[in-house]
């Protein structure tokens, strides 16, 4: 009986040492930035508040659009991206697949 009071408290410990590192990565603020050309979608992040994703904002467009990126669209969200960079496969110029 002891031993099954022991496994208890252990998965118990575990759970409350696992759940909150958990939490805290889905609860990070990132920049989405979805540019026309290239056909891209850009994660920034992660950020402790949407202040702090808002004001750096300014800093990726500027780099982005150097480099000739259009901007679609920018939002700022609360997630966890897979990927910080996702890129349509582009056709090759006028050359057919």
């Amino acid at each position: 009986m002891l031993g099954f009071y022991l496994f208890c408290i252990y998965i118990i410990v575990l759970c409350v040492v696992a759940v909150p590192s958990t939490r805290d990565r889905q609860q990070k603020w990132w920049v989405e930035i979805v540019t026309d050309l290239p056909r891209c979608t850009y994660y920034f992040g992660p950020f402790d508040s949407d202040k702090e994703a808002s004001s750096n904002t300014p800093g990726y467009l500027e780099d982005l659009e150097s480099e000739g990126a259009k901007r679609v669209s920018i939002r700022i969200q609360k997630c966890q991206p897979a990927e910080i960079t996702i890129c349509e496969s582009e056709v090759s110029d006028g050359v057919a697949a």
